[in-house]
Order: structure tokens, then sequence, then C-alpha cells
């Protein structure tokens, strides 16, 4: 059974200081109710420290999802492989780096272990601090609305 792996995008991030949310969601193509929801938190506003708080068999339309774009497709085993190779990619802890560059921190070492395409990482690069609606534009035809 296949599994998409996804970038899940929560509020629209249209005010620079607020960011929309990104995480990884991992779900079976066509089941848009349940999938994992690997992200990071803020566990410290104060120091801007960010901790591991993945969400397994979660809802994936939630009250703050805004959408998501599909960034590869994975067999059983690659699934297991890319939950491993994003649990291991270190939560933000130097009071500059959030969420969305945990993403893309993650989504290198995905590409090095050939579990998304080479391109994927500077795609995604390019999106960070982008409003929700300019992210699903530059994503077009992969993008999921929600």
């Amino acid at each position: 059974m296949a599994y998409t792996p996804s970038i899940e995008v929560f509020g629209p991030g249209d005010v620079p200081p607020h960011r929309s949310h990104w995480g990884f969601m991992i779900n079976k193509p066509g089941n848009l109710k349940f999938g994992d929801l690997l992200q990071v938190e803020v566990i410290n506003a104060e120091r801007m420290w960010y901790g591991f708080a993945p969400r397994y068999a979660t809802k994936i339309i939630d009250k703050g999802a805004v959408g998501m774009s599909k960034i590869a497709e994975l067999t059983s085993q690659q699934r297991h492989d890319a939950i491993k190779v994003i649990e291991k990619e270190p939560a933000p802890r130097d009071s500059i780096g959030r969420c969305q560059d945990w993403v893309f921190d993650a989504l290198l070492s995905l590409e090095v272990d050939e579990l998304v395409s080479s391109e994927t990482s500077e795609f995604w690069k390019g999106m960070i601090g982008k409003p929700a609606m300019e992210v699903a534009a530059a994503c077009g035809t992969r993008w999921t609305a929600f």
C-alpha cells in the first residue's frame, strides 16, 4: 500500500511575525480523514524553543489547516524510513529557527536518503515565510485545499 507524505500548512501566515505553521502529514492516498502529523511546537515561547510533537492517526483536516501539498509517494517501508528520518531531526532551540525551518532541514535529510526528489527542499526553502495562499499557488496541482 502506498503512502503520500505532504507538507500540511496551518493558518494564513499573512502577517510577517505570524508565519503559517508547517508539519509533515503522511496518509494513504485518497484518505483525507486520518494520517500521521509529524511537527514541532513551541515548548518555551520566551526562548523560542521547539519540541517534536507528533500526532499519529490524527485528523488531517483540523480547524487551523489551510491545505497540504504532496511531496512524494512512498511504500510502507519507505514510510517507516521517512518517519525515522523526520523523528531524528532536532527541533529548533536557537531562538531563530521555527517550524518552517525545521521542515526544510528534515526535507534535506529526506533527500539524502532519497525519500523525496532532489528539488523538494529547494522549492520549500523558497516558500519559507510566504503566506499560505502564495504557497498554495506555487504548489499548483500538488496542493489540496481544505
